[in-house]
């Protein structure tokens, strides 16, 4: 089995989340979200994946396709609205979500209620 250190980061958009959770595929307890199948974890920060520049002009800033926190994102200087960020006086149009950082909790089959 993989350990946390190797495991990498993810970006789940709060639609698969919601999805995923209405299937019973995880579990959100707080800001952590278990896989139902493995008993992975991983802790949720709030992020965003960038689309595409809203005008479809050219990316100044080389962010399509990339994730960001909304904690790095804002201390960057960015600011965000719903599914938009204007970084630089550059407009985004974005996917809400979270950003995956795989913990070292034990699987639930290792754990014992109490």
């Amino acid at each position: 089995m993989m350990s946390a250190s190797k495991m990498a980061r993810l970006f789940i958009s709060q639609d698969r989340l919601d999805s995923w959770s209405s299937e019973d595929r995880v579990r959100v307890e707080g800001d952590l979200m278990t896989l139902s199948g493995d008993g992975r974890s991983f802790k949720l920060k709030p992020a965003v994946r960038f689309i595409k520049v809203s005008d479809d002009s050219p990316d100044p800033h080389g962010l399509i396709g990339k994730v960001r926190t909304i904690e790095v994102l804002v201390k960057s200087g960015g600011e965000h609205y719903m599914d938009s960020v204007i970084f630089q006086e550059t407009a985004y149009d974005v996917q809400q979500g979270f950003l995956g950082e795989p913990t070292r909790r034990e699987p639930l089959s290792a754990r014992t209620e109490g």
